[in-house]
């Protein structure tokens, strides 16, 4: 029996735990396979399942044994390749979605499955392409593919693996590789497609991109694999939508065929005999004490939580799962006025931003027993008047934390002007900046006298002070002015998590949210920390 039935009939008795989603999954490739109209070409499947059998893996444990796909893995193969027209002949899957947590070998499994499509498919001149979100991102799929082609022909004599491109002369295939900041997608011909870490895409250029240039194939294959993510307007989570509706028949789509490895609505996260479901290759590619140590993890440090649910977990997080609780940003506000703290000294972070969006400075008083800050936001008029957010702002610009520039473009005369007024006040040590589009207002704020310092905007640069901020916020040994803008920009916040573990203060949707107030404090706190955090350690007497 193929692996491919033996999961099924696993499934269907219990033997075998998975999602609802995968349920369904099932439901509709069996409901499919007994249509008049389709048949299911089980030679073809067992062909490829042959074919990526003599691919040798090439990292870790299992370098140099052969590329046995797990039973799920052959499922997705069965469902993607083994049902066809009876009429024409041809595939009856287009387009594929795939969501599954990180380390279940999706790489090695795509890679291997794009070269049996480059060698054995039977499509005239194959054009694979590898997409990712940048460069880098996609080249990681490209070189499973470069090192698998390898392990297949190690002389190259069949198969010819170059820096950028894989080539089959026996059928002109090929497999190259793009990204989202490529600058020349004309001219593409592709067969298949291959888009890793959708979750991470701002939109949908280069999907639509490789889409279109499947207009002359007879039978292309669009390939969507991604863990879940934290942006609930992202064309990924519009996918992700359309999958559900379509597994649970809501919509119609026969060429579409997702597969969801995610725990189901109402799934205790701690129990263990759940993780099977959003990560079938428990025990396999990823270990129990692992998912153990994730939980951990999760539970000792609220930075790694988003991260963890969305990679470890698979889970998308809700615009409830904000970076910081509101209640727990209340409790670190008062009513404060600068006046109060004539004597001390100040670090100022800035968030230019837009020219015609949320300009935003903040102050940061250090301490020894806590850092105070104050908060102000700038936007143009003519942005102010037309902007989704109108009602909102209103109510920021009457507590006076939000300040209107005249004209469509932010004026930082206004911005290095309230900086003057705040100087005048409470010394100001520092000014940290993000250098991009910010030159000549960094030119003048020097010239006024001030001592400015860069900051980089990398996610790197960020991580220790997003997570002394949040140590700091939890702990209460933060002051805030208060302000419903402040609160509100709070609530807005989720973390950017790399494949490092560096966090990032993060916008959870794309539009009208706004964090640019959080970025400038934590800016200021970062530039701070950087050079050597030198707090206001003395009482101020008044005589």
């Amino acid at each position: 029996m193929r692996g491919y039935e033996k999961y099924i009939q696993g499934v269907k008795s219990g033997k075998t735990i998975t999602c609802s989603y995968i349920k369904q999954a099932i439901d509709r490739f069996e409901g499919l396979r007994a249509r008049e109209d389709i048949y299911f070409d089980e030679d073809c499947v067992n062909e490829a399942v042959s074919f990526i059998s003599n691919i040798k893996h090439f990292l870790g444990k299992s370098a140099g044994k052969h590329f046995i796909l797990e039973p799920w893995q052959e499922f997705i193969v069965a469902c993607l390749l083994g049902l066809k027209w009876k009429e024409s002949g041809y595939r009856v899957c287009r387009e594929t979605y795939i969501q599954i947590a990180r380390k279940a070998g999706k790489d090695a499994f795509m890679a291997a499955l794009a070269i049996y499509m480059m060698i054995v498919d039977g499509e005239a001149s194959p054009e694979i392409a590898c997409l990712g979100n940048s460069r880098d991102q996609a080249r990681i799929l490209f070189d499973y593919i470069t090192n698998f082609s390898k392990s297949l022909d190690p002389k190259g004599s069949a198969i010819k693996a170059y820096r950028n491109y894989v080539k089959c002369p026996a059928n002109n295939g090929v497999v190259k590789v793009f990204s989202a900041d490529a600058s020349k997608l004309d001219g593409l011909n592709v067969s298949m497609a291959v888009v890793d870490e959708y979750h991470e895409a701002k939109d949908r250029k280069l999907y639509d991109v490789m889409k279109s240039s499947m207009g002359m194939r007879t039978q292309p294959l669009m390939v969507v694999i991604t863990t879940a993510g934290f942006n609930l307007e992202s064309p990924c989570h519009d996918m992700y939508k359309l999958s559900l509706e379509v597994l649970s028949g809501v919509k119609n789509d026969d060429t579409f065929f997702p597969f969801l490895f995610q725990l189901d609505v109402d799934d205790d996260i701690e129990d263990e005999n759940n993780w099977y479901k959003c990560q079938p290759n428990l025990g396999v590619t990823v270990s129990l004490d692992f998912m153990r140590g994730e939980l951990v993890k999760m539970k000792n440090d609220a930075t790694a939580e988003v991260g963890i649910k969305t990679k470890t977990f698979n889970m998308w997080c809700t615009s409830s799962m904000v970076w910081i609780q509101p209640e727990v940003v209340v409790q670190n506000m008062q009513g404060l006025r600068l006046e109060d703290y004539i004597g001390y000294t100040g670090v100022i972070g800035v968030d230019l931003g837009s020219v015609n969006d949320l300009t935003a400075v903040s102050l940061m008083i250090p301490m020894s027993d806590k850092k105070v800050f104050f908060n102000w936001s700038f936007l143009p008029e003519e942005t102010y008047k037309n902007h989704p957010n109108k009602e909102l702002y209103e109510k920021f610009i009457r507590e006076g934390s939000l300040i209107l520039t005249p004209g469509n473009v932010t004026d930082y005369d206004y911005i290095s002007n309230k900086i003057r007024e705040i100087n005048e006040v409470v010394p100001v040590t520092d000014v940290y900046y993000d250098k991009w589009s910010a030159t000549q207002w960094a030119i003048q704020m020097t010239e006024m006298g001030f001592n400015l310092t860069e900051f980089s905007q990398a996610i790197g640069n960020y991580n220790a002070c997003t997570k002394e901020f949040q140590r700091l916020m939890l702990t209460n040994e933060l002051v805030i002015d208060r302000s419903a803008n402040f609160l509100w920009q709070m609530t807005c916040v989720t973390l950017k998590v790399d494949h490092n573990g560096n966090v990032k203060p993060q916008k959870t949707a794309w539009q009208t949210q706004k964090i640019d107030n959080i970025i400038s404090c934590t800016t200021a706190l970062g530039g701070w920390l950087k050079a050597g955090g030198c707090s206001n350690d003395f009482e101020i007497f008044i005589l």
